[in-house]
Formats: C-alpha cells, structure tokens, sequence
C-alpha cells in the first residue's frame, strides 16, 4: 500500500502569536508524537520562513511554517467523528459568543487528547463542528466527572481568561458525594499538593454541607487554587473519599455501594462557574444541574437502610 503524505504551509496569526513553536504543532498534528515532533525540528525538516528554528522560537503574526511528510492517512482515522458525539456536543452547548464557548461537558469523555485516548473533547469540537477553527481548553475538568467547561475562539480571550484563573478571579464550584457524615467543622483544606515533576504546590479548596444522605454527605466545593485533582486528593486526605472514585478513593466501600446501586458513576460534577467576559467586561454566570446518573443515585441511596 502507498502511502499518502503531504507538505503543508502553515502561516501564522494572531491567535499564534508569542506561542512557541514546538507547543503550537503539539496542537496542530495530532497525528506526530513529541517526539517526532521534536526530531523534526532539531533536523531542521520544520522549518519557519525557510530557516531552522529551535523549539523554543516564538511564532510571530505571517510567520510562514513548513511540515514535511504528515501521514494523511493516520491523521483522516484520528479526527474521524462520530455524527452521534457531534448531535451529543452541539446538544452540550450552553452558551456561545463570538470569543468564548461554554460547555456542559458529558461524562467519561478526556477534555483532550492523550494515551490511548481516540475521542476527546477539543478534537469533537474542532473537528466535528467548527470546521478546524482556533478553540482552546481555559481550563480541565477531569474525564469521568462532568459540567461547566470553558473554552476560547482566540489567544487573547485564552490568555486573559487563564490569567484569571490563576489570580482566583473566577469562581468554580462543584457537587461531589462523599461516603461518610463530613464534619461540620471542616470548611477548608489547604494542603501542598506534588506534581509530576515532584514540585510543591499550595491548594485550597472551601467545602459547604448541603445534605446528609444516609450515610453519605452532599457538599458543595469551591477550589480556591487549580491543581491537578485538587478536590479528590482534599476528600481523600480527609478520609471522607469521593463515591466511586476509582484513584483515591475506598474501593472496599464503592463496591458495598455498588452492589446496592448498580451505578458506579464518580460523583464529581462542575456546577457553577462565574467570570468577568474579556471583551465585554460583565460577569457573566452558569449554573448546571446534576444529571439523570447523579439524580439517580441520590435517590438510590436515600431509599437505603442503613
């Protein structure tokens, strides 16, 4: 079988500017490993206005990129998708201008992509439904819990809004679902939590009891920083874990669950989320309800006996 491959000229915009040439085709061929990607550069086979460049090179407005020898087969197969996760996400949809896309992110479904993973939020979106355009993930939310996501329809919103992340000036919440009766003392946690890379990062998360349930507790969470499975790691310190986490939580009390419910659904799910709108300048506000799995489970286990 012959192969198809192709050389493509990419020019820079806008929505590329200052953004580093090795992260910019991260993004762009899915189909290339780091590594290859990485390989490329370094042979000087990607080249911007015909020169090498190093990965660190920052991408300016009419820059002009060439990539060699891009498998047109592998990458048709990767952004196949399904008409069913296009009708699933245009349904997701709660709320769209002209520079942001609000989303109300199904469960069991990676915000992008990764190991293993064929089938992901940023790629159904792009791919699917916008025709390739620029939109990018402000932020994460975990693949198996659901909810608010934002997303940007250019680098300028992106950046802004990712600042203000980082500053605390947005505020996120969530329902979560703890086994046990939570104390009514514990309002915050703040405790470092480890990186990848083994670094030290603060993280602080507020917690309000809305229900006991049996045995079990309904909270409403704020995260007051944005680490890497920040709530479940908190829940999990605590000894009050997330219900059918399947990472940090109590396996032995999931399965005692399970058997009564017959869902196994993690009990995460971004509720709320209010920001001041870059281009605007209003606060604007969404409020997501649990879904039908979540309901259910609720009502489940306020028909137990305990």
């Amino acid at each position: 079988m012959i192969k198809k491959f192709f050389l493509s000229f990419i020019t820079a915009d806008v929505n590329s500017l200052n953004q580093r040439i090795d992260n910019f085709l991260f993004k762009k061929i899915k189909c290339l490993s780091r590594n290859k990607i990485y390989s490329l550069l370094r042979k000087g086979n990607i080249r911007i206005n015909k020169k090498r460049v190093l990965p660190k090179y920052k991408l300016k407005i009419g820059d002009i990129i060439r990539i060699p020898l891009v498998d047109l087969d592998n990458y048709n197969k990767y952004i196949y998708i399904s008409k069913r996760n296009i009708l699933k996400f245009k349904n997701s949809i709660i709320y769209e201008d002209n520079f942001i896309l609000v989303l109300n992110k199904p469960y069991g479904i990676a915000v992008h992509s990764g190991t293993g993973l064929n089938i992901n939020v940023i790629d159904i979106l792009r791919y699917g439904i916008y025709n390739h355009k620029y939109l990018e993930l402000i932020h994460r939310i975990d693949k198996n819990s659901s909810g608010i996501l934002l997303l940007a329809k250019n680098r300028e919103v992106l950046c802004k809004l990712q600042n203000n992340f980082k500053y605390n000036k947005i505020i996120k919440k969530y329902f979560i679902l703890v086994h046990g009766f939570w104390p009514k003392n514990i309002k915050i946690i703040k405790k470092s939590i480890y990186n990848k890379k083994d670094k030290k990062k603060n993280s602080k998360t507020k917690f309000k009891i809305l229900k006991y349930i049996n045995n079990y507790t309904l909270l409403s969470v704020q995260t007051l920083t944005g680490r890497n499975h920040q709530i479940r790691l908190h829940t999990s310190y605590t000894g009050f874990p997330i219900v059918f986490d399947n990472i940090y939580g109590n396996k032995e009390l999931d399965k005692l669950l399970f058997d009564k419910v017959k869902i196994n659904r993690l009990f995460l799910h971004a509720y709320y989320i209010s920001y001041i709108h870059p281009i605007f300048n209003i606060r604007n506000k969404f409020i997501i309800n649990l879904d039908k799995k979540l309901n259910l489970i609720l009502k489940k286990i306020n028909k137990l006996n305990y």
